[in-house]
């Protein structure tokens, strides 16, 4: 009896360990290709198990796209000051993202700039990246910005 129990116990273990990696799967995002956008907030969903993020994005010809970015969930957010208002409906904002790989209008995001000019990292590891990655993604977004 005990025995059966440990195999139980140990096959339970198993499948959570496989819906848990499962859970936390990027492969929806092309991690290899970072891009950056410029939009509006229209929606912050700070939610479990993942926050999202929905921007009017402008193409070139001034033609405004929903786009939808997700992020780390509350819990992440939280510890590192990021809460359910940090983004308001009507913030303009700029993001390092990882585009989805279908081309639906959204990713995962990496890095985002504020109105006030600071950045936050709203990630949990899909897009963010390192310190260094951070600070060249920093310079990106400002030399975008100022039409580099």
């Amino acid at each position: 009896m005990q025995k059966q129990k440990f195999w139980i116990a140990a096959a339970a273990v198993v499948l959570m360990a496989g819906a848990a990696q499962a859970h936390h799967s990027f492969t929806q995002f092309d991690r290899e290709n970072k891009q950056i956008a410029t939009g509006t907030v229209v929606r912050w969903d700070f939610n479990n198990p993942h926050s999202w993020l929905h921007l009017h994005v402008a193409d070139a010809n001034g033609e405004e796209t929903l786009w939808s970015f997700e992020g780390s969930a509350p819990t992440s957010l939280i510890q590192r000051g990021i809460t359910g208002r940090t983004f308001e409906p009507g913030d303009k904002l700029t993001l390092m993202f990882c585009p989805m790989r279908d081309g639906r209008p959204g990713g995962h995001m990496g890095l985002v700039k504020l109105e006030d000019g600071s950045f936050i990292v709203p990630a949990d590891g899909g897009c963010s990246g390192n310190a260094a990655m951070h600070e060249m993604w920093k310079e990106r977004i400002d030399a975008q910005l100022m039409g580099h």
